[in-house]
């Protein structure tokens, strides 16, 4: 086949010509501008609710002081309070239960515990009443304890949907977030910000502490804090099952990246297991040997990550308890405090 060859001569273009080509290349300028930006919010985005940690980590959380919604009184030498907060990555306006001490405020403000709560019912959970103990303890012992109703549920319940926590970024979202309102919050002290989290809470503090460095210490009861593809294999979370958002969440994206026994260079980036080294913070393990919730193999497991990383933590099994670890309590606070009073 011949191939023919044009050649074009380009003469002097004429103003009319001039005023196109400039036209054109604004044009183009403004196109470029435009996928840059789109890419970058795209970019963005993704670093809020990708599963990979690595691409989380990439995520920045802005915050602005938590607002007063009312005041609920004093109650067992503790001041109840719920408190708004805004979590800007996902246009959401959450609320939560504050416990504040009536003691004088320290110099530096007030230290703080972000209680995460292990799953309840999105629409029985309990703003005012689920771990209300816990929150007057540590309260009557000289912290600020915030206890966050995440999208979905308690007075939060139309804010976002309550996505579940092993198959979603959504509740880490709510719970940077809201680690940031912290910091721009007068009377609290933005560099003594500690996680407490309970069952599902403790999967949600162990992720959250491998993203973020403004965390303490991290004190996790009854943890699923396992590598992913032993939890998949051995654990079906309450949350996923009973929960039919966070159960359509789970199918959606074992049928987009397959299981952990398929594809397991995902999940190994999804895990905060792998990811311990990130953490400045001190972490602190409570598990039952009769826990029938969760495996408390999964607690030993993090014990022996920690150990192999030589990271300084605790590890404490209680014999014949539960996955609640009620009977416990006493002894869990007093062994928390002195970490958390440090």
């Amino acid at each position: 086949m011949k191939i023919s060859h044009r050649r074009y001569k380009f003469g002097k273009p004429s103003l009319k010509t001039g005023i196109y080509i400039v036209f054109a290349l604004a044009a183009i300028v403004v196109i470029y501008a435009f996928s840059d930006a789109t890419g970058d919010r795209d970019s963005a985005s993704q670093a809020y609710t990708s599963l990979d940690l690595r691409v989380a980590a990439t995520a920045t959380y802005t915050g602005s002081p938590l607002k007063t919604t009312s005041q609920l009184g004093l109650d067992h030498n503790v001041q109840r309070t719920v408190v708004n907060f805004a979590v800007p990555a996902s246009g959401l306006s959450e609320y939560g239960l504050m416990t504040t001490p009536t003691t004088p405020q320290p110099a530096g403000g007030w230290p703080v515990i972000i209680l995460l709560h292990g799953f309840i019912q999105p629409n029985a959970y309990s703003t005012k009443k689920a771990y209300l103990p816990d929150m007057e303890f540590y309260s009557q012992h000289g912290f600020v304890v915030i206890k966050p109703d995440l999208r979905g549920q308690g007075l939060s319940i139309h804010q976002g949907k309550p996505e579940g926590a092993y198959y979603s970024m959504a509740y880490n979202t709510d719970i940077l977030s809201l680690i940031a309102s912290v910091k721009d919050t007068a009377g609290l002290n933005s560099q003594k910000i500690n996680l407490w989290g309970h069952s599902m809470g403790a999967y949600l503090a162990l992720r959250a502490a491998v993203l973020s460095p403004a965390i303490k210490n991290v004190i996790l009861l009854a943890g699923p804090v396992d590598d992913i593809h032993d939890m998949y294999t051995a654990y079906t979370p309450k949350s996923d099952v009973a929960n039919p958002v966070a159960y359509k969440i789970r199918k959606a994206v074992l049928k987009q990246y397959g299981t952990p026994l398929s594809n397991s260079g995902f999940w190994n980036e999804a895990s905060p297991l792998n990811f311990l080294s990130n953490t400045r913070a001190y972490i602190q393990i409570h598990v039952g040997t009769k826990d029938k919730v969760v495996p408390p193999k999964f607690s030993a497991d993090l014990n022996l990550a920690l150990n192999q990383l030589g990271m300084p933590h605790d590890y404490f099994v209680y014999t014949a308890a539960g996955h609640g670890l009620l009977a416990q309590r006493s002894q869990i606070y007093t062994r928390s405090l002195q970490v958390l009073q440090k």
